[in-house]
């Protein structure tokens, strides 16, 4: 291995993706320990040994935060400690596991009632059951989801989903031009995009905070219409100065 290694090189070397090293970045999980007189980010092979040890973490299922919290004191959080921590949260991801059997046999039904269903219904249905499986949500959360959308006017929604995608496109051009989140156009955006967000999605603070919880540790994700970790949190940033 060279001295250093470019972000390029380090996404192309682990899998990740650059997105994801920068995300990492922003909250302070993995930063590079030097950058270049223009501000590339350049990693070392002690970082890259940093590295390998969070995606060890993620690969046993501790969240982002949990993570953080190891990595900044390896000395008390112990291997033992981590172990044991891991066992717990297997032990309840076994529960969620058999709550989303529950899910898909519920699913099965309702796809025989309907006589047929594309599989483009049956990709999106599965990929919003994997986002609001009970590891995010509880029982009551998701019914109180599932009966929302129940009632939502269809026609409503597939025009606020289409304009959605539209704003966000919009977003992620200003984002990836370096425009800051403070920018008057980009407050405009995020505004319009939480107006549409919220017209389409049942008002519940829980709910909302277990969203984010999901674009934080997942930001990578595209199950929706291109809304990742990233964007989140420079669409949040721009709110937040609009206050």
């Amino acid at each position: 291995m060279k001295e250093y290694l470019k972000v390029g090189e380090l996404a192309e070397l682990t899998g990740l993706t650059i997105r994801t090293l920068r995300y990492y970045d922003q909250i302070q999980l993995f930063s590079p320990s030097e950058y270049t007189e223009s501000g590339h980010r350049l990693y070392t092979k002690s970082d890259l040994t940093n590295l390998q040890q969070i995606l060890s973490l993620k690969q046993m299922g501790l969240s982002l935060d949990d993570i953080k919290e190891v990595m900044e004191d390896r000395e008390k959080n112990s291997a033992i400690n981590i172990i044991e921590t891991q066992i717990d949260r297997l032990r309840r991801d076994i529960q969620v596991q058999q709550n989303l059997l529950n899910e898909l046999e519920l699913t099965a039904n309702v796809i025989r009632s309907k006589k047929m269903m594309s599989v483009k219904d049956i990709t999106e249905l599965l990929g919003a059951m994997k986002m609001y499986q009970e590891i995010y949500f509880s029982k009551q959360q998701l019914e109180s989801i599932r009966d929302f959308y129940n009632k939502i006017d269809k026609d409503d929604l597939k025009g606020a989903e289409k304009k959605f995608k539209t704003i966000l496109e919009e977003i992620r051009v200003e984002m990836d031009n370096g425009t800051p989140p403070s920018n008057a156009k980009v407050r405009k955006l995020a505004e319009e995009w939480r107006k549409i967000l919220h017209s389409i999605t049942i008002n519940d603070s829980e709910i909302w905070k277990q969203a984010e919880r999901f674009h934080q540790e997942n930001p990578d994700n595209d199950l929706q219409y291109g809304l990742d970790g990233e964007i989140y949190q420079y669409i949040q940033g721009a709110l937040k100065v609009s206050k």
